[in-house]
């Protein structure tokens, strides 16, 4: 029994490192073989854990359960694990400008960046004051002002401005979550708290 959850353990471990080595990209952003490489890892584990019997299969999936959970657990609570084992938004666009050493690191071409800030509705790489590839695969982006959209915000601004008599409520300017990748620190103390 203990062979089998210290084997569940080892494999949970071993994909997880093989998974952070292969990149950033969700699924839905794979290439095709990047997904039969994930399925080929998830088989391999599949068939160490069959052909024990019921009880040992379900021993073995519950084990793989409950080091998720505690994965979970852990990098919920530590910072340095949660880097470790999920990673940390990664700067690919500074001042308008390409970040190329960490597109390089992240094995993303240009041609990929400007595929996805063209679904993110970006239509210029100058327009962006920052953008990362987040631990998901995701692109965050923040446009430089003259590039936002108008908002409820700024329309209030407006009509206060040409119409004094309006009533109107603003949110006070708050920092940017971009400052926490620029940092590596969390701009709101309240948030540490969940890290």
């Amino acid at each position: 029994m203990w062979s089998i959850i210290w084997s569940s353990i080892l494999l949970a471990c071993v994909g997880t490192l093989f998974l952070r080595i292969s990149g950033r990209k969700s699924i839905s952003q794979m290439t095709a073989q990047q997904f039969v490489i994930l399925l080929s890892i998830g088989t391999v584990i599949g068939t160490e854990v069959s052909g024990k019997g019921m009880a040992k299969t379900i021993l073995a999936l519950g084990t793989f359960i409950v080091f998720l959970i505690a994965v979970e657990w852990v990098t919920l609570h530590w910072n340095r694990a949660e880097t470790i084992l999920k990673g940390k938004a990664v700067p690919i666009i500074q001042e308008g400008k390409l970040v190329i050493q960490n597109l390089r690191k992240l094995r993303m071409s240009v041609d990929d960046l400007e595929k996805r800030l063209r679904i993110a509705g970006i239509s210029r790489i100058e327009d962006v004051e920052s953008g990362t590839i987040e631990s998901n695969g995701d692109l965050g982006y923040d446009l430089y002002s003259d590039a936002k959209p108008l908002t409820k915000g700024d329309l209030e601004k407006l009509l206060k401005a040409y119409f004094p008599q309006i009533k109107t409520q603003s949110a006070p300017d708050k920092e940017s979550i971009f400052s926490e990748v620029e940092t590596n620190s969390h701009p709101d103390k309240v948030l540490e708290q969940l890290q």
